[in-house]
């Protein structure tokens, strides 16, 4: 029970300690944990850019409809999707990287993951990637509060600007801003509907 309360207990944070750093090795440890989340066909098409300098959070705040919290937070991790992770090749070959299957096992897998495409075709495109991308984010947010740290996931900003100021690949797909930081103030009640009132259970 104490971890569901520390689950129910995340809140979106919108103001941060300013005087906070958080170091590139912590980053990584977090960034792996996060990594656990599930994808499907374990493509992991996500791609993160993390900034810290100050004077780029200054203009991403100006492309932010300048929200304050993405200049007070330690870090803005910017979250992407990278859609050639959906190619057959590359899966196959990634699988085969990680030893997840033999040589032998090529062509039953290639046709497994060419079956899977032909029923949802749309997993290989903008809508796979948030869906994948989206539970990398969850992930990340739960690993960020195990590190003493807190967020608030932002998709109402410019991310074409973003996109060009930071002259990074017009194929990657930009899923979600993240402001990451010590909580300067507590985050905002949660008000949720019920599982009842949601549910339909079918025995």
């Amino acid at each position: 029970m104490d971890f569901l309360n520390y689950l129910d207990a995340r809140k979106s944070v919108r103001h941060f300690k300013q005087q906070v750093t958080i170091s590139n090795e912590e980053i990584f440890n977090i960034l792996n944990h996060a990594a656990n989340a599930p994808s499907g066909n374990n493509a992991q098409p996500w791609k993160v850019i993390v900034i810290k300098n100050k004077s780029v959070m200054k203009m991403l705040q100006k492309f932010s409809y300048n929200q304050e919290q993405v200049t007070q937070a330690s870090m803005i991790i910017l979250i992407l999707g990278d859609k050639s992770h959906y190619n057959t090749d590359y899966l196959i070959a990634n699988q085969l990287k990680h030893n997840i299957i033999q040589t032998s096992q090529i062509k039953e897998k290639t046709n497994r993951i060419k079956a899977y495409f032909s029923l949802h075709p749309e997993d290989k495109e903008t809508a796979g990637l948030r869906l994948d991308v989206g539970l990398f984010s969850m992930n990340l947010m739960h690993v960020i509060r195990a590190f003493g740290y807190d967020s608030v996931p932002m998709r109402g900003v410019q991310f074409d600007n973003i996109m060009y100021y930071l002259h990074l690949p017009q194929e990657w797909v930009p899923i979600l801003l993240l402001p990451v930081g010590k909580a300067d103030k507590v985050g905002y009640r949660h008000v949720r509907e019920s599982a009842e009132q949601f549910t339909t259970i079918i025995d």
